[in-house]
């Protein structure tokens, strides 16, 4: 009776600590999306007035954006584009 016990307070356990992840990535998830809207909106605000002030500002929502990406191919697509936003910010200095 023991054993059993133990292979469901295991169970349970595991089954605690899963769901914690899966409400971070759930969390994580949410916040990307948050970033993606306030990223979009700098972007039409920079395109509408393209200073040096809203294209900093984009940079710092791709930034967060990118930092809130998984690992692959598409976070490193992004960090090529933050590189590329970051060179045309340069010019407008």
């Amino acid at each position: 009776m023991k054993f059993s016990k133990i292979h469901i307070l295991s169970f349970l356990l595991l089954f605690a600590f899963a769901c914690e992840d899966e409400k971070e990535e759930a969390s994580n998830a949410a916040n990307c999306a948050t970033i993606m809207v306030e990223m979009d909106a700098a972007n039409d605000a920079f395109e509408a007035n393209p200073t040096k002030a809203n294209c900093d500002k984009v940079i710092e929502k791709a930034e967060a954006l990118y930092d809130c990406m998984p690992d692959g191919p598409e976070k490193t697509e992004m960090r090529q584009d933050l590189d590329e936003i970051k060179g045309i910010c340069a010019i407008l200095s």
